[in-house]
């Protein structure tokens, strides 16, 4: 429901970023995620929140509505290295899932637009962004967490190769 009004609410303004800024509003879903959700059938204290096999639905709503993508990384990247609550912690990793999930996205989308990633320069600075959230040892070693793993791999060879 939420986010059927956000959608709505993001087409009727037109994506004014006056009335819909895109960093704000992608915070304030994944902040929603994290209060109200969990995505770990087996992690549920007190059994205070919704399970939802779905992680990646706060960035389908912008990914619909045609958000630059540029602003979408932009807030990843401003959240993970701000460190605040609460993308910080164990939610950290979902952060590293959501960023990951996000260029896989862009990668899809821009390649049908015939420039990778909107070009080399932004290419460049994913690539970066990639080196420091892979070598963080955010992720796990359960199998969920390597499967995320192995397609940020296959991300990071997609971004590198646009950035030569």
């Amino acid at each position: 429901m939420l986010a059927l009004k956000v959608e709505e609410i993001g087409r009727r303004v037109n994506m004014n970023e006056n009335v819909f800024p895109i960093n704000i509003v992608l915070q304030l879903l994944l902040q929603y995620d994290l209060e109200y959700y969990t995505h770990d059938r087996n992690s549920n204290p007190g059994g205070k929140l919704i399970y939802s096999a779905n992680i990646t639905w706060p960035i389908d709503i912008l990914v619909r509505l045609n958000a630059p993508f540029e602003f979408l990384v932009a807030t990843f990247e401003a959240l993970w290295y701000a460190q605040e609550a609460p993308f910080n912690g164990r939610n950290k990793k979902l952060l590293v899932k959501w960023s990951i999930y996000t260029i896989e996205q862009w990668g899809i989308v821009s390649r049908r637009s015939g420039t990778l990633f909107g070009g080399a320069e932004n290419a460049i600075g994913l690539a970066e962004y990639l080196r420091v959230v892979l070598g963080s040892d955010t992720m796990g070693r359960d199998a969920e967490d390597l499967q995320w793993l192995q397609r940020a791999r296959v991300v990071r060879d997609s971004v590198e190769e646009a950035a030569r």
